[in-house]
């Protein structure tokens, strides 16, 4: 029953001495076979039960060692077993044949114990190591395909109800007449709703981003628009805080049909600013001012401004997952996605904080255009 939880080691050797010297050594801790020839070497390792280690002779009748280990490497069922030739002092050896055909190492006769069974553990070591690692790669595999499985039911799930909220505006305005302020709470509504159906559409998408994997479309944005737009949308959350959130460009309030472009994906530019325009809002004192800044240079810079500051006991961990202070909700993934949607643009998410000034987050990425009058303006 024991030596069921043994290693199997296969002893290759057409000189019956020669398996007694080995097989004294390794029958201590390992189960031992033997075969005297390359074609019954064959067969046990193509048997029922396969060896975890072979140590094959080179210099054998009929089939030598080098012919062996060939065959066994190109047959998948024995492909992976390790094979250490044992070779006589005097004999001529080819290592680097050897090692091209799949050996993992040599040992030379007459053998030390001692080597031998430290080659022996080394080598089935490795195996096990292997193996254990090609399984943990099927789970994280696995794993995978079952995250993926599970985005797109939830993303399945969630546009049914979400097609309620965009069905809904239209019925109201087509139940009556409505005043300049419901229509506009109502349009509002709808384009607040159409970003939402788009980010649980590209729900998926962060993952990607986090492996390296996300193919970027990128075309050139109005991000100014994008920023109003989320100005818009968190007006609600600034109204209830009274707080004032400004845009400028280059130091001016920018002009009607004026355009900051930058190079990207839209929806990213607006799942990043939104992010950070949110948590600025939050950050800030009541009756504060959150500005945003818009700049040219060799790079283009988005400024988010506000008299808050960052927690000193997060500042180091600011941009990583889960990170949050004093939030209720928080799920402190915010920040952390902004900053892996703006390496993915090419871009890069930074921060400055004190109790004195407040903190700044900074957004940058190499300028593609220049702010210029919109000629449907």
């Amino acid at each position: 029953m024991e030596n069921q939880t043994k290693p199997r080691i296969l002893v290759v050797d057409d000189i019956i001495d020669n398996i007694e010297i080995l097989g004294s050594i390794l029958r201590p801790e390992y189960e031992v076979t033997m075969a005297m020839n390359g074609q019954k070497a064959l067969q046990l390792a193509g048997g029922p039960n396969p060896p975890d280690l072979i140590l094959l002779d080179i210099v054998m009748p009929e089939i030598d060692g080098s012919e062996v280990c060939r065959r066994l490497k190109e047959s998948p069922q024995t492909a992976r077993i390790p094979v250490i030739f044992v070779s006589a002092r005097d004999e001529e050896i080819d290592e680097v044949n050897g090692f091209a055909l799949g050996a993992v190492d040599y040992i030379v006769k007459p053998v030390s114990p001692a080597i031998v069974r430290a080659r022996v553990k080394t080598h089935l070591s490795l195996t096990s190591a292997m193996r254990q690692l090609e399984k943990q790669n099927c789970i994280l595999q696995e794993n995978i395909r079952l995250r993926e499985d599970i985005e797109r039911i939830a993303r399945h799930d969630l546009k049914g109800p979400m097609t309620v909220f965009m069905n809904a505006p239209d019925m109201l305005m087509s139940a009556g007449p409505l005043n300049q302020a419901q229509q506009n709470i109502l349009n509002l509504q709808i384009r607040t709703t159409r970003r939402l159906m788009e980010m649980i559409h590209h729900s998926l998408d962060l993952y990607k981003m986090e492996q390296g994997t996300y193919e970027l479309k990128p075309e050139g944005v109005d991000i100014l628009r994008v920023l109003r737009e989320v100005l818009r949308e968190c007006s609600g959350l600034a109204s209830s805080r009274d707080v004032v959130c400004e845009i400028l460009v280059d130091g001016h309030e920018p002009k009607d049909g004026e355009v900051f472009e930058m190079n990207g994906e839209e929806l990213l530019f607006s799942s990043i600013f939104s992010n950070l325009v949110k948590n600025a809002i939050e950050a800030s004192p009541d009756g504060g001012l959150v500005k945003v800044s818009l700049s040219h240079g060799a790079e283009a810079t988005v400024k988010i401004h506000n008299l808050g500051c960052i927690p000193e006991k997060i500042r180091d961990r600011f941009f990583e997952r889960y990170v949050t202070f004093g939030k209720d909700r928080g799920s402190g993934l915010g920040t952390y996605s902004a900053r892996i949607m703006a390496a993915t643009l090419g871009g890069n998410l930074s921060f400055i904080s004190s109790e004195n000034d407040g903190t700044t987050l900074v957004f940058t990425l190499r300028s593609s255009g220049e702010t210029h009058e919109n000629s449907c303006g």
